[in-house]
């Protein structure tokens, strides 16, 4: 009687060890597979870091003419004839942009805005991003953040609002005289206003899977090389710089009658800016920050 005792008492705690075995086991597969989920990819390791001197130069080197071909009429619907109140900063057309560090869309876009920009004027402090692993699969695509960036130009000025960071929590607020006219037109990312006067209220760039798994030293070589992919880039960039030609009437002309530049302008409805020295005391500069609003993907 006490061996058989023995024998279901030995026999239960088998069963006890076997169980928390298992267990352990499980819970050491299941953080296995959200670490590994979750790791990310090799560049993730840069996010945050300021833009190598090399980078920096190369961006600003595919920026510079030859420019390429005039955007496509499918990229030239994106550009929507605004005409509200003109955003002026100390004298010049502000270009609004209005994005999220975590939102794939806007990692394309943000490298033909740069592109255009640099046209005008000059980025420092320009730093490493990469969008939300698994937003669009793979997620993870190279690109740049405009938190702590500098811009400065003597054609226009640049407020670029990054709202959310690319863990999807809020970031940057945007002025309410910005944010009023984002929130009109959806308040999608990314986010396009020329001076109020043309908008632009989504990606010109449809497919951010075209750079999956590429660094920047990848991207900027398709967009120097003009593949398919660095055409596109190049298309969209002819086309930002072609509406910024509409709000400072056509200067610099080294940029604005270029090839590519000049027939994206003049395929834009809609008049250039109306002249800035009329009635820039009534228009605000800046506005008081107000929350970010729901998120949109």
């Amino acid at each position: 009687m006490r061996a058989h005792q023995r024998k279901r008492q030995r026999t239960r705690r088998l069963t006890i060890i076997i169980t928390v075995l298992i267990i352990a086991v499980s819970i050491a597969v299941g953080v296995y597979i959200a670490t590994t989920a979750n790791a990310g990819s090799p560049i993730d390791k840069y996010i945050g870091k300021p833009v190598s001197p090399t980078d920096m130069a190369a961006l600003q080197a595919v920026s510079e003419q030859p420019y390429g071909p005039a955007a496509p009429t499918a990229m030239q619907t994106d550009v929507n004839n605004y005409g509200g109140s003109p955003f002026i900063s100390h004298g010049k057309p502000v270009v609004l942009y209005v994005g999220a560090d975590y939102c794939p869309y806007c990692a394309v876009e943000r490298w033909s805005l740069i592109m255009a920009l640099e046209r005008f004027g000059n980025f420092s402090s320009l730093h490493y991003m990469t969008s939300a692993a698994g937003d669009i699969p793979p997620g993870d695509y190279a690109t740049f953040t405009f938190v702590n960036s500098s811009y400065t130009s003597s054609y226009i000025a640049f407020r670029g609002y990054e709202m959310y960071d690319r863990s999807d929590a809020p970031l940057q607020a945007v002025p309410a005289n910005y944010s009023s006219v984002f929130s009109s037109f959806g308040s999608g990312f990314p986010f396009l206003d020329f001076g109020n006067t043309y908008v632009i209220k989504a990606s010109l760039l449809a497919y951010p899977q075209n750079i999956a798994g590429k660094n920047w030293t990848a991207v900027l070589s398709e967009i120097g090389t003009s593949d398919s992919v660095g055409l596109e880039f190049r298309e969209a960039a002819n086309l930002i710089t072609g509406v910024i030609c509409k709000l400072t009437q056509g200067n610099p002309q080294s940029v604005c009658t270029a090839p590519g530049v000049a027939t994206s302008t003049q395929t834009i409805a809609g008049p250039a800016q109306a002249a800035l020295t009329v009635g820039l005391a009534s228009v605000p500069q800046y506005g008081a920050s107000v929350a970010p609003p729901r998120r949109l993907r």
